[in-house]
């Protein structure tokens, strides 16, 4: 929860503005709760890749869309294709 709130003021989320509407709001926390259990379940992955051998791709794609998703999550770029903006 507290990676939720933190992610979300670093990248002006628009679950935190009280002038939205509840459910705009709701879809939003929920996207922001979806990225980051992606970006862990991505760390899982990359540990798990790392002691594999013959696995360099699927490390490279995996810290790829991890290192993207990081991005998106710091600059605030997940909330640009969301729905009810």
């Amino acid at each position: 929860m507290r990676e939720v709130e933190k992610a979300a003021a670093k990248s002006g989320a628009p679950f935190l503005a009280a002038d939205k509407p509840l459910g705009e709001t709701r879809i939003r926390w929920s996207q922001a709760f979806d990225a980051l259990t992606r970006v862990a379940a991505l760390e899982d992955a990359l540990s798990s890749a790392r002691s594999v051998p013959g696995q360099d791709e699927a490390f490279r794609r995996l810290k790829a869309e991890r290192d993207a998703l990081r991005r998106a999550i710091k600059t605030g770029e997940i909330w640009e294709d969301s729905t009810g903006s």
